[in-house]
C-alpha cells in the first residue's frame, strides 16, 4: 500500500501530538523531529485543523493538540 506524502505527514503529526498530549507543540518542533520542510507541514497541519482532528492556537505561545483524546 502506497500513502500520499501529505497522508503520510499527517500520520506522523497525529502520533507526535498523541505520544505529546501534555503540552503544546509547535510546527518547528514536529519539523526537527521528522525532517519534513517546515512550508509543507504548515499545509498538513491547515487540513488536519481544518477537518477537526488538531486543535491548532496561533500566536506567540500557541501550538497544536489533538482535538480528542
Amino acid at each position: 500500500m502506497h500513502l500520499t506524502l501529505h497522508a503520510d505527514y499527517s500520520l506522523r503529526v497525529l502520533l507526535y501530538l498523541a505520544v505529546h498530549d501534555d503540552r503544546l507543540v509547535s510546527t518547528a518542533e514536529i519539523s526537527d523531529a521528522y525532517g519534513i520542510s517546515k512550508n509543507h507541514l504548515v499545509r498538513v497541519v491547515q487540513a488536519l485543523g481544518k477537518h477537526g482532528y488538531i486543535d491548532v492556537r496561533a500566536g506567540r505561545s500557541g501550538g497544536l493538540t489533538l482535538a480528542r483524546h
